[in-house]
């Protein structure tokens, strides 16, 4: 509990405050301290107000414990699928070795034929006199 030092109660000007409000933070005298469940209130409103907030406050808790318990059980369920799946890629991998390489290879060539023909559809639709031409063929080189 804060210190009330050097503070006065506002309903007994003359008396020092023992405490502060939970609540509020007001500072109290020993005659207008309400103890209730181990703090200290300035009122009975003060105290009802933290009452019915704590109500509210346990319930958000409850509440988020519970969505964060899903959140863990989604977080694990997603990672048992991304092991299964890297999993059934590596075993389709080492059991199809040669049909995965043949695949590969037939790709690359795909991409280099396509590759090859852009170049040539390039290089026919600009002059080779061209400014820009030469400027390119220059970065390459």
């Amino acid at each position: 509990m804060a210190e009330a030092s050097n503070n006065v109660c506002p309903n007994h000007p003359n008396t020092p405050a023992v405490a502060r409000c939970t609540t509020c933070g007001k500072p109290v005298c020993a005659k207008c301290v309400v103890n209730k469940n181990g703090f200290q209130y300035c009122s009975t409103r003060c105290a009802s107000l933290a009452e019915s907030t704590k109500d509210n406050v346990d319930t958000v808790l409850t509440a988020k414990k519970k969505t964060d318990s899903k959140s863990k059980v989604r977080t694990v369920i997603i990672l048992i699928i991304l092991v299964a799946a890297v999993a059934a890629g590596y075993f389709f991998y080492q059991r199809n070795r040669n049909d995965v390489k043949r695949f590969i290879r037939k790709t690359e060539n795909q991409v280099t034929s396509s590759a090859r023909g852009a170049k040539n559809s390039i290089d026919k639709g600009i002059p080779k006199s061209s400014k820009y031409k030469r400027d390119r063929e220059d970065l390459v080189k």
